[in-house]
């Protein structure tokens, strides 16, 4: 149930801070221990307030976090059951159809956030699967994209990343697109932060460079 007087604008609470004004984090974790010591308050402070809490998971590791949250007391069954708590894996998600297409997985999350029955939801992606799209604008300017749609919302969205998987170049782009970073399990107000369509328009012209060279 929520708690007693809360409130849908209320600030989150993430790594010991509050979200806020900004509410799109980059996490970058060195492992899943790591990422659940993280996750932990945030998730179950969600559920306590009665808010949703939605995780884009590897298929491989579903079943450990189902095993974890139960082992944190949740009574998963019934939350799934709710739609309080989903779990869903990057095959339904990120590379539904076997491959990333951006337009439709911020279709997706639009969809979500707009219909949900809940007031806010807290999203959890495990960005693992973007590996294989180091090389790729798509992923940055997906990132970047992003920024607009949680500007409409208060939902929350935390983008995990285990920082010795990418390059050092993808991870700058990366921080450029997230207000707020994770890391050393502190989290910061990013200083390398681009305003999205600032990010966008230097990509775009970055790409048209690209096809004079």
């Amino acid at each position: 149930m929520p708690e007693s007087g809360y409130q849908a604008w209320e600030p989150v609470s993430f790594a010991g801070a509050r979200l806020d004004a900004h509410r799109h984090v980059c996490a970058f974790v060195q492992s899943r221990s790591e990422a659940y010591r993280m996750l932990d308050p945030f998730i179950l402070e969600g559920i306590a307030r009665g808010e949703k809490v939605s995780c884009i998971v590897d298929p491989a590791e579903r079943v450990g976090w189902v095993s974890h949250y139960r082992q944190q007391g949740l009574q998963l069954p019934q939350l799934l059951e709710s739609g309080q708590f989903e779990l869903s894996t990057w095959s339904e998600t990120h590379l539904q159809g076997g491959r990333f297409d951006p337009d439709a997985m911020l279709r997706l999350s639009a969809e979500q956030m707009e219909r949900s029955p809940f007031q806010r939801i807290r999203m959890v992606s495990d960005m693992g699967w973007a590996v294989h799209y180091q090389g790729s604008r798509d992923l940055v300017a997906y990132e970047a994209r992003a920024n607009m749609l949680v500007a409409k919302h208060q939902h929350v969205v935390i983008c995990v990343y285990d920082a010795a998987k990418f390059g050092g170049d993808v991870i700058l782009n990366i921080l450029r697109t997230h207000p707020l970073v994770l890391l050393g399990g502190i989290l910061h107000a990013n200083p390398y932060f681009v305003p999205p369509e600032q990010f966008l328009a230097e990509l775009e012209g970055d790409v048209l460079e690209w096809h004079r060279a």
